[in-house]
């Protein structure tokens, strides 16, 4: 491809097209040519047709624009874009892309066959031995559809595009070379710099756009960090129009000339303030995000971007409100070109063209030396199809001549190969080759008596491994424990910190988030953790008694009992468990994700689990929900897919076999959660009865007859063994866990805790001959008075464990 003499960068929005061309004369970014061609109408109106307006904006443009040997770099929107910002292991070098293309598959949560993908280095780590070290990435991906779309508008009109961007990262380019003067041989920090000391300067871009608005915080080289915020101009203009009972057209006419109306300046502020006091709102809960996960940054100021910061009074109103300095651009300081600067139309809409300017200082790469950036990101979201078409276009001369050269080099050696073929024709060669027929013969014969040697030897190996077989899975009971303790929810809020508005990285689509804060981030809930805390220390006693109202707000839960037991059949003890769920008031199981319920577990071997326990937080039956069944449901989750129990991810793997929690959790539910009235300690009211049995019993095949004795409440095994604890109630603390002793078969549990087996004395149930006595009853003169105490509950919570058992596939017939 020729070198091209110039870059366009083009951004079409919904208000209107921009574009600027520059050249790099002497190593500056020179502006050549500009445009700007607003639509009649904004393309996300009721009555606009978006892609007619978008195509005569192009006419216009080509009609009045010359792009012949240019390199073209356009914007796509971020709102549908995907960006991750991932640290990779330690890996060779020559393996790092083969590392990102794994990261890839994990990260994107859709087939890589369906969207378009880049990726980029940011920052710069180090390299020893060959291996890359600390390095970090940005990975970049949109659907090919929508890129799709995109490029139709500039195919249509016969524009071939060199350079897709998102928006976001566009405004990253912009920020770093005009704000922070980063890239191009003349880079410099700004001589205002009060960056404190061992932090990094960032700048804080927000570009509102006409639907949505951008928001990125960049140091211009390692920090990149970007997010949209749906708010924008049209939000403004509908509360113009709301308030001040206006047509959408009219509204739109006051909001652009509300500097020139005087009078009206102060009513039209006010009908804007919710509208503001929203976006502001979305902006300060970003920056708060960023700053608390990104320590070593220093946001120095705020620049604001696109026309809405033409509205007289919005620059002072969000630097009050946000606490930083906000700065509005009135010209782009290392910009050249005087012609394109000092235009009238384009210093009026100056605000409007960042996007296509950081557009343009990407494609200034192509421009410069091998060795010069003057974007950060230069990332291409183009399809790669298209740049191996254009490749073969340019190079189809070539070809052409070389065919040529191909056919007349193959007639002379034709000629060649004739005189040839009559030199080696005779006997001594013939035998020659008889000779050598029969050496192949014999290797073969060699390579078979390997072959045998090879099956012997595996066939060896196979032996010795069934021997030892169990070694792989001998800490999935111990991880699935340490599991359920991760997943209790902490005093302090240390694992519940999903606010609703924000859902976890990959989660599946249309879950429902839980503001989690609301369990512990109130002043009665953190006094409540401090004295937890403080009697767990010893700082004070644990025999003073709770104050009830500090108990009902301590974000906590006392786990009395885990139950486990063996099915072959998950599908219908899921089933059964639907069909009998004590929990009447859901039409579906009670706090499950919405992904589980939609993917029902197959007819397939697994354990059931039931957490039995109580809990004094006011919240009840939400609170079991949003606190403990959503961590055990969400917390192991890698990936979302179809067979979601099938396959782990390497994320937090053992050292051998599979990893025997991630993905293997699924379909949690609360059973039932009980209200009890008056809670008497050491006494539970519906926590003695086994349910998980009956479920397990009804859900198991009837007609299933294992080769060894059946042990009671399993409902059926795996052929040739009983699964450990099957038939017990197993008990313990949220220390514990509970689980069967390995290799002891229907061992009896203590019966101290009163979670099955026989039951303890105030449990529901009998007591334990050799036991206290029962406490006596209520209409006993001797008994002292009856004192009650605030509410609590008692609940259960069940799941489905796949547990991963590699050692069955050496147990001969398996």
């Amino acid at each position: 491809m020729a070198a091209p003499k110039g870059v366009w960068g083009i951004d079409i929005g919904q208000c209107a097209l921009k574009a600027i061309r520059v050249e790099l004369l002497d190593g500056e970014v020179h502006a050549t040519g500009f445009d700007y061609i607003e639509h009649p109408k904004i393309l996300s109106q009721p009555d606009a047709d978006p892609d007619q307006l978008t195509r005569e904006a192009l006419d216009q443009f080509l009609s009045r624009n010359s792009l012949k040997g240019d390199l073209v770099a356009v914007a796509v929107p971020g709102q549908s874009g995907l960006a991750r910002f991932v640290k990779l292991p330690p890996v060779e070098e020559k393996k790092v892309g083969d590392i990102v293309k794994f990261e890839a598959k994990q990260q994107i949560p859709f087939p890589l066959e369906e969207v378009v993908w880049d990726y980029q280095k940011i920052g710069s780590g180090a390299v020893t031995d060959g291996f890359a070290l600390e390095t970090e990435i940005g990975l970049f991906a949109m659907k090919r559809d929508i890129i799709a779309r995109s490029l139709q508008h500039y195919q249509d009109v016969g524009v071939e595009v060199d350079i897709i961007q998102m928006a976001p990262l566009a405004l990253c380019n912009f920020v770093g070379y005009e704000m922070l003067g980063k890239g191009g041989p003349t880079a410099a920090e700004p001589a205002d710099d009060d960056t404190p000391k061992g932090k990094r300067k960032c700048v804080v871009a927000l570009d509102v756009g006409a639907d949505a608005s951008n928001l990125v915080v960049t140091d211009g080289d390692k920090i990149i960090w970007q997010r949209p915020i749906p708010l924008g101009g049209n939000h403004l203009t509908r509360a113009l129009s709301k308030e001040l009972k206006l047509t959408f057209a009219k509204a739109e006419h006051l909001k652009r000339n509300a500097a020139k109306s005087p009078p009206d300046l102060k009513q039209i502020l006010s009908a804007l303030r919710p509208v503001l006091s929203d976006l502001v709102g979305e902006v300060q809960r970003s920056l708060g995000y960023f700053t608390n996960s990104h320590r070593e940054a220093h946001v120095a100021y705020l620049v604001g971007l696109g026309s809405a910061f033409r509205l007289p009074g919005l620059q002072k109103y969000i630097g009050e409100k946000l606490g930083i300095e906000v700065r509005k651009p009135n010209k782009f300081t290392r910009l050249t070109g005087d012609e394109v600067v000092n235009a009238p139309v384009f210093t009026e809409n100056l605000l409007g063209f960042a996007v296509a300017y950081g557009l343009a200082v990407q494609g200034a790469k192509a421009l410069a030396k091998p060795d010069q950036n003057y974007g950060r990101l230069i990332t291409n979201l183009l399809p790669p199809e298209i740049r191996k078409e254009r490749m073969i276009k340019e190079k189809k001369p070539w070809a052409i001549a070389a065919a040529a050269l191909l056919f007349l080099g193959a007639g002379t050696m034709t000629a060649g190969y004739g005189m040839s073929y009559k030199a080696v024709n005779n006997d001594k060669i013939n035998s020659a080759v008889k000779d050598s027929e029969a050496a192949v013969g014999r290797v073969s014969t060699r390579n078979n008596e390997i072959s045998t040697k090879e099956k012997e030897l595996v066939e060896t190996y196979n032996a010795v491994n069934s021997i030892v077989a169990g070694k792989d899975e001998q800490l999935n009971w111990i991880r699935l424990n340490e599991y359920i303790n991760r997943a209790l929810p902490q005093p302090e809020g240390k694992n519940l910190e999903l606010r609703g508005d924000v859902a976890k990285p990959g989660g599946a689509p249309n879950e429902r988030v839980p503001n989690q804060t609301l369990f512990w981030n109130t002043p009665l809930a953190k006094e409540a953790a401090q004295d937890y805390i403080a009697r767990v220390k010893g700082d004070e006693s644990a025999d003073a008694p709770v104050d009830e109202i500090l108990r009902e707000n301590l974000c906590r839960v006392d786990i009395e009992s885990i139950q486990t037991l063996f099915t072959p059949d998950l599908k219908a003890f899921y089933d059964t468990a639907k069909r009998e769920s004590l929990d009447k008031t859901a039409s579906e199981f009670f706090g499950m994700l919405k992904f589980d319920v939609d993917n029902p577990p197959k007819s397939e071997p697994g354990w059931v689990v039931a957490i039995s326990g109580t809990s004094f937080n006011k919240g009840g039956r939400t609170f079991v929900r949003d606190a403990l069944t959503y961590n055990l449901a969400r917390m192991c989750r890698r990936k979302f897919t179809a067979d979601a129990g099938a396959a782990a991810t390497p994320d937090n793997p053992l050292k051998t076999g599979e990893d025997p929690i991630n993905d293997r959790v699924t379909h949690v539910f609360v059973w039932n959660c009980w209200d009890v009235e008056d809670p008497k300690p050491g006494s539970f009211v519906n926590l003695g009865t086994n349910y998980l049995k009956n479920l397990v019993i009804a859900g198991s095949d009837p007609t299933a007859q294992p080769s060894v004795p059946q042990a009671p409440g399993t409902g059926g095994g795996r052929d040739g063994w009983v699964p450990l604890g099957s038939g017990l109630i197993s008990t313990g603390t949220a220390g514990t866990g509970g689980f069967p002793a390995p290799g002891i078969p229907n061992m009896p549990p203590p019966p101290s805790r009163g979670g099955g087996g026989e039951r303890a004395p105030g449990r529901g149930g009998p007591p334990v001959p050799g036991g206290q006595p029962p406490p006596p009853a209520a209409n006993d003169p001797a008994a002292p008075a009856v004192i009650k105490t605030k509410p609590g509950y008692e609940f259960v919570v069940m799941f489905i464990w796949r547990e991963p058992t590699p050692s069955d596939k050496l147990v001969p017939g398996n």
